[in-house]
C-alpha cells in the first residue's frame, strides 16, 4: 500500500499547526484501513493475517491520533481573530482517491469551521462526498452555542442539507450542562429531531462526575431515555487519577441496567506515567466480568519518549474462552527528537492467527524531517510471520508546505 499526500496551509497564526493537519490525515488513514479490512477477508489463505495486519495499522493510527489530541490540549486558546485553510489528497491502491479541504475562521465571538471531502468520480474529476460546517458562538464567558450542518450530494449532484446538530453549553462554576439535538431530513427534505442528548458535569474538590443521557423517540414519537453513561473521576493527594465509566440501558420495567464498565487508573510524575485500563462487560447470563486489560508505562526524558504496553484479553485467536484474561499483545514505542526531525519506531507482538503458540511481529518506523518551510514524513510498516511468509509492507509519504 502506497500513499502520497500533500497539503498547503495559508494562515495568520500558529493555531494552523502541523498538529492539526496530522490529526486529519491520521483520521483519513483509519478510514482507508477500515475499507481494506473487507478486501483482506476475501483471501482464504492469508486473510486472517492480513486482517490482523490492518488492525495493527489502525491501532498505530489511533495511537498517533491520541498523541495529536494530547498535543492540541497543550495549545492555549487565542482570543484574536484568525483564519487558515488546509488541503490534502489521499492516493492509495486499495480505495478510490479522495481529497480533504478544511478551513477555520474566527472573528470576534464567532468561529466557523468547514470540512469538505471529495472523491474521484467516473470522469476522473473530484466530486462532493460530504461537507460539514460548524458555527460556534461564544455568547458569554459561561455560555456557548453551536450548530453543525452536514451536506451530501443528491441525485442532481448538488449538495443538500441532510443533518443538523445543535449544541448549547452553560457553565455555572461547579455545574456545567450541555444540551445536544440531532435532526435529519426525511425523503421530502423536512427535518425531524431524531435524538436528544443531555450531559451534566458536577465538579468537586477531588474530581468530577459526568452523566450523559441519550433520548430516542418511541413508537408514539415521545422522547424517552434510551442510554446513559455515568463517569466519575477522582484525584488523590499523591496525583493518582481514577476514572470509572459505566454504560447503562433501560430494562422493560424502566430500571437502568449496567452493560459495560471501564475503569482507568493513572499514576504519573514529571517524567513517568503508568496507566491501567480495564474493561468489564455483561455476558449472556447477566454477569459482569473482565474482558480486557491494558497496562502502559511511559517515560519522557532528555528528548526521548518510550512507551511499553501489555494487553490482556478474554478472546485469543484460535482458542476458546475459558473465563480468564490472557496476554494478547505487547508493544513498545520509542520516539527520539533529533536536530531537524523526529524518529518514532513501534514494535507490536501478538499471537499468530494461524500458528498457535507462535507470534507475529509488526514494526512501524516513522521518520519526520522538519525544515523552515516544509515537513516531510515517511511511515514504513512491516510484518513478520513465524512461517516465513513474505512481509507485508506499507509505505506512506506525507509532505506539508507553507505552514505558518
Amino acid at each position: 500500500m502506497h500513499q502520497d499526500r500533500s497539503s498547503h496551509v495559508e494562515g495568520q497564526t500558529s493555531v494552523n499547526s502541523p498538529t492539526f493537519i496530522r490529526g486529519s490525515r491520521i483520521a483519513a488513514g483509519i478510514s482507508n484501513a477500515t475499507k481494506y479490512l473487507g478486501s483482506v477477508r476475501k483471501n482464504p489463505i492469508r486473510g486472517s493475517r492480513q486482517y490482523f495486519f490492518v488492525c495493527h495499522l489502525m491501532w498505530v493510527l489511533v495511537v498517533c491520533l491520541a498523541s495529536t489530541a494530547f498535543g492540541d490540549a497543550q495549545i492555549s486558546s487565542h482570543n484574536t481573530d484568525e483564519s487558515w485553510t488546509t488541503s490534502s489528497e489521499n492516493l492509495t491502491d486499495q480505495s478510490n482517491p479522495y481529497r480533504t479541504i478544511e478551513s477555520h475562521t474566527k472573528s470576534g465571538n464567532r468561529t466557523v469551521d468547514n470540512k469538505t471531502v471529495e472523491v474521484r468520480g467516473p470522469n476522473g474529476q473530484y466530486e462532493l462526498y460530504f461537507r460539514v460546517e460548524t458555527e460556534t458562538i461564544e455568547e458569554s464567558p459561561t455560555s456557548t452555542r453551536s450548530i453543525t450542518r452536514t451536506y451530501n450530494p443528491g441525485g442532481d449532484r448538488n449538495e443538500h442539507l441532510t443533518q443538523i446538530t445543535q449544541v448549547e453549553a452553560h457553565d455555572s462554576g461547579d455545574v456545567s450542562r450541555v444540551e445536544k439535538t440531532m435532526s435529519s431530513a426525511d425523503l421530502d427534505g423536512k427535518f425531524q429531531v431524531k435524538e436528544r442528548e443531555t450531559t451534566v458535569i458536577t465538579k468537586g474538590s477531588d474530581g468530577q462526575r459526568t452523566q450523559t443521557t441519550i433520548f430516542l423517540p418511541n413508537t408514539t414519537g415521545e422522547f424517552v431515555p434510551s442510554m446513559q453513561v455515568n463517569e466519575q473521576q477522582k484525584q488523590s493527594s499523591n496525583g493518582t487519577i481514577k476514572t470509572k465509566k459505566e454504560t447503562l440501558f433501560p430494562e422493560l420495567s424502566g430500571r437502568w441496567q449496567t452493560y459495560e464498565v471501564h475503569e482507568q487508573t493513572v499514576k504519573r510524575d514529571d517524567q513517568n506515567r503508568t496507566t491501567d485500563d480495564r474493561l468489564f462487560r455483561r455476558d449472556y447470563v447477566g454477569n459482569i466480568s473482565a474482558v480486557s486489560e491494558v497496562v502502559t508505562a511511559e517515560t519522557n526524558a532528555n528528548g526521548r519518549f518510550t512507551s511499553s504496553s501489555q494487553t490482556y484479553s478474554i478472546d485469543i485467536p484460535g482458542s476458546a474462552r475459558d473465563g480468564s484474561l490472557h496476554p494478547s499483545q505487547s508493544s513498545k514505542t520509542v520516539r527520539t527528537t533529533e536536530p531537524g526531525g523526529i524518529v518514532t519506531e513501534t514494535q507490536v507482538v501478538r499471537p499468530d492467527a494461524e500458528e498457535k503458540g507462535l507470534n507475529s511481529v509488526f514494526i512501524t518506523r516513522d521518520i519526520k524531517v522538519e525544515e523552515s518551510s516544509a515537513t516531510e514524513e515517511t511511515i514504513t510498516v512491516t510484518a513478520r510471520y513465524p512461517d516465513g511468509y513474505p512481509s507485508v509492507v506499507s509505505v506512506e509519504r506525507r509532505k506539508s508546505e507553507g505552514q505558518h
